[in-house]
């Protein structure tokens, strides 16, 4: 971060806040990560492709759409071909980008270390950029003609996505503590769905109203740690569910319809939940994976043999579920009782979330691999 944006950041912020690293979201250094156990292979894992976009600080995610694959690394954003992984362009962004992909398809947005956003068209060509009131490692949110982008101020701002125009900002509010881990916004019925620093679930309009606020975890303890319950990772949207995750505090599920409460659980989430048709999957401090039964929240089983691996937020790999870890590798698990069943390795920690594309999914770690990985086959 430059000189000049360092001040503005600390000028601009609405709230002093201190960030804790916790090491269920980082290599691991205060607990003893399980080796890996032997296990039935019953599946064949596959990367079908890989390509290298340059390191990163573990917070930059792939992004998925109906022609491309977009990825960032270092100060610059790739468009990549779907089916070989292929360069189709190469952007360089002003700075090194430090949180990113954000599309709708036809707009790329990026945040620079100099605390700019930054938007590019589907083919690589600059548009705009606007500078932010603080710094973040939040992708930006980017469809329905608006650019979002959460900042560590906790200032939620929309800018038009042709001009760069701001169109609002929310102020919300933050602890003096937080917790550094993954974040991301999610588009839902109800509007821009953002998990907040205080345990809340924030629902806001296309015009920066408030929709509804739903509470995810609430603060206990006496110490700022023991009081930390920021939702994490990326809030879960189906035609059915809006599910979000606390550390130290809630799984919860809501209708995605009206809103209305549908179970909560208690688990303490360092990644977002994913969801099947069956499901609801979630990673805990510990690195144990658990599965929900999507209809009534009762606990389905919990995978513990990847403990202290810091492992990423699950995903479906064809008829799997998937988390990667520290060390590259991308374990798959049984959905019906969590049992390993095939594992293959990347190069790198996978720190941020994976996203689907069609039965695989894409992955990026920290030394800039982005990676299709697929399931080929299923033993009996």
């Amino acid at each position: 971060m430059n000189t000049m944006f360092a001040k503005k950041a600390l000028l601009g912020a609405a709230a002093a806040l201190t960030v804790l690293t916790l090491a269920g979201c980082s290599t691991p250094d205060s607990h003893e990560p399980a080796d890996l156990q032997d296990f039935r292979e019953m599946v064949s894992p596959k990367v079908s492709w890989t390509a290298s976009v340059g390191e990163n600080d573990g917070y930059l995610t792939p992004a998925v759409t109906d022609n491309a694959v977009y990825a960032a690394g270092g100060s610059s954003l790739y468009r990549l071909d779907r089916h070989t992984g292929d360069k189709v362009w190469e952007a360089e962004a002003g700075s090194r980008i430090v949180a990113g992909v954000g599309t709708d398809g036809m707009h790329q947005a990026v945040v620079t270390d100099r605390g700019e956003v930054e938007v590019y068209d589907a083919e690589g060509k600059f548009i705009w950029r606007a500078t932010l009131s603080a710094e973040t490692d939040v992708p930006p949110l980017v469809g329905q003609g608006l650019v979002v982008v959460k900042t560590s101020d906790t200032r939620i701002t929309a800018f038009d996505i042709v001009t760069g125009e701001r169109r609002w900002h929310y102020q919300g509010q933050a602890p003096a503590l937080t917790l550094q881990a993954f974040n991301q916004m999610a588009w839902s019925p109800a509007g821009i769905l953002a998990g907040q620093a205080n345990g809340r679930l924030l629902a806001l309009g296309l015009n920066g109203k408030p929709v509804f606020d739903a509470v995810i975890g609430q603060a206990a303890g006496i110490t700022e740690v023991e009081r930390l319950i920021d939702v994490v990772g990326r809030p879960w949207v189906d035609n059915q569910l809006m599910c979000a995750a606390a550390f130290q505090g809630n799984l919860v599920c809501m209708s995605s319809t009206n809103g209305q409460l549908v179970w909560n659980a208690k688990v303490d989430s360092v990644t977002g939940p994913v969801a099947d048709a069956r499901m609801v999957y979630v990673v805990d401090d510990q690195s144990y994976v658990h599965a929900y039964n999507r209809a009534n929240g009762r606990e389905a089983w919990v995978n513990r043999d990847l403990e202290y691996r810091t492992v990423s937020a699950p995903i479906r790999i064809g008829a799997t579920v998937a988390v990667a870890d520290y060390e590259g590798y991308v374990t798959m698990m049984n959905p019906a009782n969590g049992e390993v069943v095939g594992r293959t390795r990347l190069d790198g920690a996978v720190r941020a979330p994976a996203a689907q594309f069609g039965y695989g999914a894409v992955f990026q770690t920290v030394e800039g691999e982005v990676a299709y990985v697929l399931q080929e086959s299923l033993g009996e």
